[in-house]
């Protein structure tokens, strides 16, 4: 059986630049050597690690200086000889564009193939229910839900803190991702880092209660998924494994995986969490053509 990775933010030699080499150093902690390899040498790391496919953020962070909507269609065009080895999530910052930047962007990063759509409030400064009319009424990110709950795309909202310099993690209170569920009931939402370490049991609740919020396990430390999260049993159905890699202390994502697999808990709700669960809501590149 092979395994699904999916929430990383891999980078590779034929898309980074030299600004997001010196932020992933400085913020991340990553070695150059991680944030320099090419496509084909992520796909033998893949291949040892017994990983089928990995998803791979991708989305614009103006905030943080690393990336605008270009970036995503770049990542695409890098991976599209492995097509069944990437997941490439990418997305807008809608509360930087106009109304028909987002809808133009959105359009072409759908035709480039992309398999999501990720919205990082503390890395972009807003609510995830700003689209509200007593948040602010942001038609912009309103139409970016309406846009992928149309084409069937995921949308990954972090929920959590962020240790770096620029966030704002005011806006990490997953408690705000509640409307968005409400409101558009056929969009998957996947929930990220299930708003550890501040709001885990607000995250937790909510995944349980609305149908179409998926659990994504990303960024805990394996050996302290269960400290967070000591009923994840309960939410089987409802999660997927993903590294963080090269993020903030995972260094290596074979050895992430492993210590994961190595949690106390069913083989048939590990195997959901690692296989079943992220091949029905994320899927690879090839896919997506």
């Amino acid at each position: 059986m092979g395994y699904i990775d999916a929430h990383t933010h891999i980078v590779f030699r034929e898309t980074v630049t030299e600004e997001l080499i010196n932020f992933a150093l400085r913020e991340w902690g990553a070695s150059r050597e991680a944030l320099t390899m090419s496509v084909s040498d992520v796909v033998k790391i893949l291949d040892d690690a017994d990983i089928d496919y990995v998803g791979i953020m991708a989305y614009p962070s103006r905030k943080l200086g690393i990336a605008k909507e270009d970036y995503a269609i770049r990542v695409v065009d890098a991976v599209r000889d492995y097509a069944d080895r990437f997941a490439v999530i990418g997305g807008v910052e809608a509360n930087e564009l106009s109304i028909e930047e987002t809808r133009y962007w959105l359009e072409r990063q759908y035709e480039a193939g992309i398999s999501a759509i990720k919205i990082h409030p503390p890395h972009m400064w807003l609510k995830p229910n700003a689209y509200r009319p007593e948040e602010g009424g942001l038609r912009q990110l309103e139409l970016v839900y309406q846009f992928a709950e149309d084409h069937g795309l995921p949308v990954y909202i972090h929920t959590g803190t962020s240790a770096f310099s620029r966030a704002r993690n005011k806006y990490g209170d997953p408690i705000f991702v509640d409307d968005v569920a409400v409101d558009f009931p056929r969009l998957t939402i996947i929930m990220s880092h299930v708003g550890r370490p501040n709001w885990v049991p607000t995250a937790f609740q909510l995944i349980r209660i609305r149908p179409n919020i998926i659990a994504d396990l990303s960024s805990i430390p394996p050996r302290r998924v269960l400290e967070y999260l000591p009923r994840l049993t309960e939410i089987g159905d409802k999660a997927i494994y993903g590294s963080d890699y090269p993020g903030p202390g995972v260094h290596d994502i074979k050895a992430n995986l492993r210590e994961f697999l190595n949690i106390p808990i069913p083989r048939e709700v590990m195997k959901k969490i690692v296989d079943d669960n992220p091949r029905k809501v994320l899927k690879p590149l090839s896919r997506n053509r």
